[in-house]
């Protein structure tokens, strides 16, 4: 199977995701359950097992999240992770959906990226070299990729572009996964997001304006018609793009579970 072994990131992080993509091959008709290129997900709050089943997908792969996990469990699932030796963080769930698309179509009708930057979306026909150097530019901004199957479009629907300067090189990426399942509330939803842009090229709304390319293509190509993404509180910067972008915080959370021997008390990303 072309590019199965297609990681980046550190070998912990490698680690999870090959784990991830493994667990994914028994799991996939779980509809608890979502795959997005890192790791193998709770989607959710699915009762008294919600703390069970993060407890084991965080041993079996090193790491794992709670996607939509209404705010007012927050307490007792992380008490529960807790008190089992794992470690938790929580992230606000932001999201939008005919407002995000709108949004974004009014970002590109008003914004146009620098005259030296072209838009490459990745898929199978994408140089390993490119590809690399565009996780190399995420990662230098404390972003984590998908597996590169995932990346390419081949595991899961989905897109993800990159900003490319005249030497060949990535200087802002965006993306966005339609990876819940179809059995879910929200299964026409996507995981949306990774906007990064390298330092020397901030200031010049690339991220913005690539994550509302992301936003149009998965609405106008893949029939999404929701839109979600984790953003760390007190992040002001990425709080500011969801909210020009219509991606707004919700009564939701993303709560991520980790096992402190394998990230030294850290988390998978940030």
């Amino acid at each position: 199977m072309r590019f199965q072994d297609e990681f980046f990131g550190s070998e912990a992080q490698q680690s999870v995701s090959r784990r991830a993509r493994d667990l994914w091959q028994i799991c996939a008709k779980d509809g608890q359950l979502a795959y997005n290129g890192r790791i193998v997900t709770v989607v959710g709050d699915i009762g008294a097992e919600t703390g069970d089943k993060l407890m084991c997908l965080a041993r079996l792969q090193g790491s794992t999240t709670c996607h939509f996990l209404p705010i007012d469990k927050i307490e007792t699932v992380k008490t529960a992770v807790e008190a089992s030796g794992l470690s938790s963080n929580v992230w606000q769930f932001c999201t939008g959906r005919q407002s995000a698309y709108d949004a974004a179509r009014q970002i590109l009708e008003t914004y146009q990226l620098p005259p030296d930057l072209t838009v490459a979306r990745i898929d199978a026909r994408t140089d390993a070299f490119l590809v690399a150097g565009f996780a190399k530019m995420a990662a230098d901004c404390g972003v984590l990729v998908m597996a590169g199957r995932v990346m390419r479009g081949l595991d899961i629907e989905g897109i993800t572009l990159a900003a490319v300067d005249k030497s060949g090189q990535p200087v802002a990426s965006a993306w966005g996964y339609k990876c819940y399942p179809e059995q879910s509330a929200f299964s026409n939803y996507a995981f949306w997001g990774g906007l990064s842009c390298r330092k020397d090229r901030r200031g010049q709304k690339i991220a913005l304006i690539l994550g509302a390319i992301a936003i149009v293509q998965l609405w106008e190509e893949l029939q999404v018609r929701g839109f979600c993404t984790g953003v760390t509180a007190g992040n002001t910067a990425s709080f500011s793009v969801c909210e020009k972008l219509g991606v707004l915080s919700s009564n939701w959370v993303g709560l991520g579970v980790t096992d402190p021997t394998m990230f030294g008390g850290g988390t998978l990303t940030k």
